[in-house]
């Protein structure tokens, strides 16, 4: 398929996803406003991106709301596009509107920016997918259903130490510093421990990648690639694709937060050496996340990212303290964390004294094309 084709296609792609997404939300606030005696949800995300990020997890709500016609929870989109200096006016914006529940699956830049707002029980937050260590260990009324970067960092790092090999070429995104900085830290220190791998550091706004920059380091010898980046950037899959060409046979190594199909797609042969670290089992191996998935692709068309799946946990946690007679943050909180482990459709959840996440150990993903599908 030549570039020019190829790019008229996304092109149309993404305004379809757009159009679909506005139609969602003129439905959803017809919705909203024809249910009583209703509890407003706020969806923090990229509502106006029209790509993959923001959509999964909008269709994933409204997934939740077929699945629980008659629950009391109503979700309310909250664009915050992904920026810190928009996530804290956005959630004070909706706050004031009486709204006291959210669920957000912005990067760990934007839940620094506004976890002030959580901390006298005013209004509950319930994370999705930041990982910055600055949130942890703290007793407000901010809870993760990830964990952060310093147990993910180790149980990567500790998974590299039994590769064979010796040189390591670590690309880190600089866009949002408030994950990588502590998760390469970590990475290193824990990796240095335990083998002796020598680490190339080459630190870049990933979104800004430029290939012919990058080409002459690419060409060294290394025996394997790590990119520290994540926000489902679709430029980390051209990163693979320039490393594939110079190193064929070797490992290349991604976060959790690089599981989805735009990535794939641009990986091109390079998906043969993904490497994807999950909290979350393979779908093939759990049937009760690969239906969810059938479920949501064949619901909207495309093959959503996997924030979907803390998405639908956070929205089930907060329908069953809703449905038990909690109604209010501290009441909600107090449930959540005195509780537990919490059944959800898509696994256990299991907080800390803290509201962070009882991790379960990750898994490693190999077959990228097999699970993205």
């Amino acid at each position: 398929m030549s570039q020019g084709v190829a790019g008229t296609q996304q092109g149309l792609w993404v305004a379809s996803l757009g159009l679909v997404l506005l139609l969602s939300l003129v439905w959803w606030s017809w919705w909203a406003s024809s249910r009583p005696n209703s509890v407003d949800v706020g969806l923090v995300t990229w509502v106006t991106s029209a790509a993959i990020v923001g959509s999964s997890e909008i269709h994933a709500a409204e997934l939740f709301m077929d699945d629980h016609p008659d629950g009391p929870i109503r979700v309310i989109p909250v664009d915050d596009q992904w920026m810190p200096e928009r996530t804290t006016q956005a959630i004070e914006e909706a706050m004031a509107e009486g709204m006291h529940y959210f669920i957000a699956t912005h990067p760990s830049n934007c839940a620094e920016a506004s976890l002030h707002l959580f901390a006298d029980g005013r209004a509950l937050m319930l994370n999705a997918a930041s990982t910055s260590p600055l949130l942890s260990g703290r007793d407000d009324f901010f809870l993760r259903l990830t964990p952060d970067a310093h147990h993910e960092q180790r149980a990567i790092a500790r998974e590299v130490a039994r590769w064979p090999g010796r040189r390591l070429l670590v690309f880190q995104d600089t866009g949002n510093r408030a994950y990588t900085d502590p998760a390469f830290a970590t990475f290193v220190s824990e990796l240095t421990a335990l083998s002796d791998w020598d680490i190339v550091h080459r630190p870049l706004q990933v979104s800004d990648f430029r290939p012919d920059e990058d080409r002459p380091l690419m060409a060294e010898p290394f025996d394997a690639l790590y990119i520290l980046a994540g926000s489902y950037l679709p430029a980390i899959g051209n990163i693979a694709q320039l490393f594939y060409v110079n190193h064929p046979e070797a490992p290349i190594l991604l976060t959790p937060w690089a599981r989805s199909p735009a990535i794939l797609d641009t990986a091109g042969p390079a998906i043969t050496r993904l490497i994807l670290p999950s909290q979350h089992p393979s779908r093939k191996d759990d049937p009760l996340l690969d239906a969810y998935f059938q479920r949501l692709s064949a619901r909207f068309g495309y093959q959503p990212h996997d924030m979907t799946i803390n998405t639908r946990r956070a929205l089930e946690l907060l329908n069953q303290a809703f449905a038990a007679g909690h109604d209010t943050p501290a009441t909600v909180k107090h449930y959540l964390l005195s509780q537990g482990p919490h059944a959800t459709s898509l696994g256990p959840v299991l907080f800390d004294e803290f509201g962070d996440l009882e991790a379960l150990p990750f898994v490693f993903l190999t077959d990228l094309a097999r699970e993205l599908r």
